[in-house]
């Protein structure tokens, strides 16, 4: 788990979450991966980020599909 608050690392798994909006300062916020109609970020995996990590940084594309996989 990541206990850093680095926003180019994800939350849950500590790899690099490869957010582009994080990356360029907020100016490719519509251009990132997760702005993909195939990916959707329930309540239920974001209630998986530990508090003091939650709205610092991006779930990972693998976390969100290993969430989807398992559910």
């Amino acid at each position: 788990m990541n206990t850093e608050t680095d926003e180019m690392k994800c939350p849950l798994c500590g790899n690099d979450n490869a957010c582009l909006n994080a990356k360029c300062g907020g100016e490719s916020e519509n251009t990132c991966w997760c702005n993909s109609n195939r990916f959707t970020f329930p309540e239920a995996l974001l209630a998986q980020i530990p508090e003091r990590l939650r709205h610092k940084a991006c779930i990972c594309q693998a976390c969100v599909e290993a969430y989807h996989a398992d559910n």
